[in-house]
């Protein structure tokens, strides 16, 4: 008798033991050949599918796994172990990578771009991509690297698209070599992005490190960013607008590139970009651009921004900020223009600038920036200029930069079509003799110097 229970009791017990267990689907038992050589589409595809909606695990062991575009499901997570290397397969064919636009919830001006992907959430929830690995975009392919024109990005695949997902998290990952933007997330609700180290290499154009498109509750933290475009940069391409977004303790490297910023909100701006926490930056190699873009170009409201703790070296300017009007809308939408408030900075130090343009801060007539302060600030501007006669340009409705209004009449900061504007304890001064003022301010209500 106590035998018999004995062997009842035995597979319930084993039965509890593995209760909340992660079930494993090893690539390897679907087909896999890891070897770099062998297209291991279908093999990971089937894995993917028979983890989606489980809560389990696709696991791609020890290998190299040559791949077009896969297809994620909710509840599942991918783990690419340190030995593992996903390749994206170098083939222009719609078999690999499948055209399509994006499925955005709202009229939004950017769901014609980004149109084909190598791994691709379409309205996912719960999903994890993480283990130490690596995805290699192979993107230094000649039918992605010749383009002409700008346009051309939305033929490029990126290596992590995700449209109208929920509580997504990338972690300790290093991504190589996108054929465009390395990863983008679209109008997405709770999105985490963890000691990821981004690496586009510089051959061809629009390859941004991160791209947060009308993002809500985003966490960026501990990432490690040499990118050929935009370091790190958010974008609203409608209503829904980014909020609520904490960036912390990364490196942004751009590689001595003339494109592309350090940390950027716009140039896209229809939307809103409201209550970021940004700190802890290290922005360097920048160029001739801005190591920290603002700008509110579509009518985007920008509002509750604190930045602090920034490093800026190698850099072309160190912040600029634009409130203008370039009449981009969406269906059903009237154009507009926004605002830009709030903002505050502190604890910025730069030194070794590549260029000799100012900070800029300038809305455009009836249109002012408003409440802006600067706290701590350390910067050591080239310099170098002569004459103080130059003419500042308005905004002239072509695509921002901050080096199109040229040296400006000042050396340290540019200001006009501005509200209160409030300097604390700030030490800004030139490397080399200028003739021009640090501060030069034109249709500004107030300033103030501490």
């Amino acid at each position: 008798m106590r035998k018999y229970i004995l062997l009842l009791i035995i597979p319930i017990f084993y039965q509890c033991s593995n209760a909340g267990k992660t079930v494993v689907h090893d690539v390897y038992d679907y087909g896999a050949k890891g070897d770099g050589v062998t297209n291991d589409h279908d093999a990971i595809q089937k894995a993917i599918d028979a983890c989606k909606g489980t809560g389990g695990t696709v696991l791609f062991p020890n290998g190299k796994f040559l791949t077009g575009q896969l297809m994620l499901g909710s509840d599942m997570t991918i783990k690419i172990d340190s030995s593992a290397t996903l390749l994206g397969i170098q083939s222009d064919s719609q078999e690999a990578y499948p055209t399509g636009m994006l499925e955005t919830q709202y009229p939004n001006r950017m769901y014609e771009d980004m149109q084909r992907r190598l791994i691709y959430g379409n309205h996912v929830q719960n999903v994890t991509i993480t283990g130490k690995g690596t995805i290699d975009g192979q993107g230094d392919f000649d039918p992605w690297m010749n383009v002409k024109s700008l346009g051309a990005e939305k033929d490029r695949p990126t290596i992590l698209s995700f449209v109208g997902a929920k509580n997504i998290t990338i972690s300790d990952l290093t991504l190589l070599k996108p054929a465009s933007w390395t990863q983008v997330y679209i109008e997405c609700d709770g999105v985490t992005i963890r000691n990821v180290k981004v690496r586009t290499g510089n051959l061809s154009p629009n390859r941004d490190g991160i791209d947060i498109v009308d993002c809500h509750n985003v966490l960026i933290e501990d990432c490690d960013i040499k990118s050929e475009d935009d370091g790190i940069c958010f974008k609203s391409g409608s209503e829904y607008g980014c909020i609520n977004a904490i960036v912390r303790n990364c490196v942004v490297d751009k590689l001595n590139v003339n494109a592309g910023n350090g940390f950027k909100l716009g140039t896209d701006a229809l939307g809103s970009f409201m209550n970021f926490e940004v700190s802890g930056l290290t922005i360097k190699n920048v160029k001739r651009n801005s190591a920290i873009a603002i700008e509110s170009m579509d009518g985007a409201i920008i509002d509750n921004l604190n930045i602090s703790d920034v490093e800026i070296s190698n850099s072309g300017q160190a912040i600029f900020v634009l409130l203008a009007d370039r009449r981009r809308t969406v269906p059903g939408r009237k154009t507009r223009i926004g605002t830009i408030s709030n903002i505050h900075f502190k604890n910025i130090r730069g030194k070794n600038f590549t260029q000799q343009y100012p900070s800029i801060i300038t809305g455009i007539p009836g249109h002012n920036v408003q409440n802006i302060t600067f706290e701590d600030l350390d910067l050591e501007l080239k310099g170098g200029i002569e004459k103080t006669d130059q003419t500042v340009m308005e905004y002239d409705g072509s695509y921002p930069e901050g080096y199109k209004f040229g040296d400006t009449n000042a050396y340290g900061f540019f200001i006009r079509h501005t509200d209160q504007v409030e300097f604390i304890n700030c030490n800004i001064s030139s490397e080399l003799p200028d003739a021009r003022e640090w501060l030069v301010q034109q249709d500004v209500k107030n300033v103030t110097i501490k």
